[in-house]
């Protein structure tokens, strides 16, 4: 607890400095991680498929004031979308990002749920995002510029009798992680 709150004070600390003032106000993270080398005889080690050597992965959320608001080490087979929002809720410094960018590995379903039902905006790089079909909001819906982006026409519409029907299971889960 003692270093959660030293990392909180050195956080605000650097919040103050006029040089940080001028890179960002705060209010955006970029979230990544790095693989580490470590002991095979480590109980987070694991061999990375990615990398394929042995080791975890330090997960870092960076502030658009260049300081690090949390990190945290899991191992290589965590997809590490998970980590995203519990980095934003462990953060107990004055700094309070509202928009979250990460790499591909932020791009998740289940993520992208709770992240908008506790106010966060998630903004992963898309893989894969030529085989992704976006949804309309309703079957007449058309766009000048990027329609082809959303399949046939009148298809591929957001089921909103789904998402009311599941809304109060949603925020279930979003006040059960808060």
């Amino acid at each position: 607890m003692l270093l959660n709150e030293a990392i909180a004070d050195l956080v605000n600390a650097h919040a103050r400095l006029d040089i940080s003032q001028a890179w960002g106000d705060g209010t955006a993270v970029a979230a990544d991680g790095t693989h580490m080398d470590t002991y095979l005889d480590n109980l987070l080690s694991e061999t990375s498929v990615r990398y394929g050597k042995p080791g975890g992965v330090a997960r870092h959320h960076i502030s658009d004031t260049y300081i690090a608001l949390f990190t945290h080490f899991i191992p290589c087979g965590v997809w590490e979308a998970v980590c995203i929002i519990e980095g934003l809720l462990k953060n107990s410094s004055e700094a309070k990002p509202t928009t979250v960018h990460a790499d591909a590995q932020g791009q998740s379903q289940p993520v992208f749920t709770l992240a908008q039902l506790l106010g966060f905006d998630l903004m992963p790089r898309l893989m894969n995002w030529e085989e992704l079909t976006f949804c309309r909001p309703s079957k007449t819906t058309e766009y000048a510029h990027i329609d082809a982006l959303f399949g046939e026409p009148g298809k591929n519409v957001i089921d909103f009798d789904l998402i009311e029907s599941r809304f109060r299971h949603l925020m279930k889960v979003a006040v059960s992680v808060r």
